[in-house]
């Protein structure tokens, strides 16, 4: 039986450990990588440097820590199907991927918080590696799994479900990422991002040779 004072403790630590990557976060994308000290985010959360040292190892840990959070957001709110709907038109299904993704990787919050990261990773390529493995890296293993069962299921022919997936990861995205990210033009009107979505499916689907 598991103990109640641990799982108390447990839930503490975790409300801790959210406390300070949401205030990291604004600190980060206020100030940027170099310019934000762990005083200054202590001076908001409370606690010591022994408190962010042994949740996130040291200011790097706790950066690298605040992006995988926000790609995890990006990930679960993306939801992948780990089964297909047989009931569902494949472009449906592709293009309610493709809503989730976008209205999740366009989010302001996720937005600054890559472009900070773009930054600071320069010198530092081995979180470059590690969030590469977090988010993109997973993201194409959902959907080349789903693409998997599509084939399957005779609903799909794509000779390379791996290389499928990050086709259409990448024909999602569409650069409005990097446009917005390079723009500072964050506020993205819903009808622009359906209106992609729906051309990068139908392209992905059809092609672009003529029949």
């Amino acid at each position: 039986m598991r103990d109640e004072t641990q799982d108390h403790l447990t839930s503490r630590q975790e409300m801790r450990r959210r406390e300070i990557l949401d205030v990291a976060r604004d600190l980060f994308v206020e100030h940027g990588f170099e310019q934000t000290s762990l005083d200054m985010i202590i001076s908001k959360t409370g606690g010591s440097r022994r408190n962010i040292y042994d949740l996130f190892g040291n200011k790097d840990g706790l950066f690298e820590a605040v992006m995988t959070d926000q790609l995890q957001t990006v990930l679960a709110r993306t939801h992948v199907p780990k089964e297909i709907a047989e009931d569902r038109p494949v472009r449906e299904q592709l293009e309610q991927i493709g809503l989730n993704f976008l209205n999740g990787l366009l989010q302001p919050a996720v937005l600054r918080t890559l472009r900070q990261f773009i930054v600071a990773s320069g010198d530092r390529p081995q979180l470059g590696h590690r969030a590469f493995a977090t988010g993109p890296a997973v993201l194409y293993g959902q959907l080349k799994a789903y693409f998997e069962q599509m084939v399957a299921a005779d609903r799909l022919v794509l000779p390379d479900t791996a290389a499928a997936a990050r086709i259409l990861a990448e024909m999602l995205k569409g650069g409005m990422e990097l446009r917005a990210m390079m723009t500072g033009d964050l506020d993205i009107p819903n009808k622009q991002i359906e209106d992609h979505v729906h051309k990068a499916v139908d392209l992905f689907l059809n092609g672009a040779l003529p029949r």
